[in-house]
């Protein structure tokens, strides 16, 4: 898969995606356990709620916009494009 090109657009979406990602692990990493608010001993505040949303919505849109790309309609072998995507976008990335 050396010899693909991707459109600069793409390997962005694929960082972005990445971003996206952490940005909700992050948030989940800093709620309160499932089992502590199971037994009543935290909660999640509305702010947190609303900020996680958002970051899974955000998610949900850069994963459309990454895989909804044009460049994916008919490809033959999109598991393997994708995986050299995903290579191109890591060696662009600094540090």
């Amino acid at each position: 898969m050396a010899d693909l090109e991707f459109p600069p657009e793409l390997i962005e979406a694929q960082r972005a995606y990445w971003a996206a990602e952490r940005r909700v692990a992050d948030i989940v990493a800093r709620l309160p356990s499932g089992s502590a608010i199971a037994l009543g001993q935290a909660a999640v505040s509305e702010e947190d709620r609303r900020e996680l949303a958002a970051a899974r919505a955000e998610r949900g849109r850069l994963i459309d916009q990454l895989y909804g790309h044009p460049f994916w309609q008919g490809h033959a072998a999109p598991e393997h494009a994708r995986e050299a995507l995903r290579r191109a976008a890591r060696a662009g990335q600094a540090g």
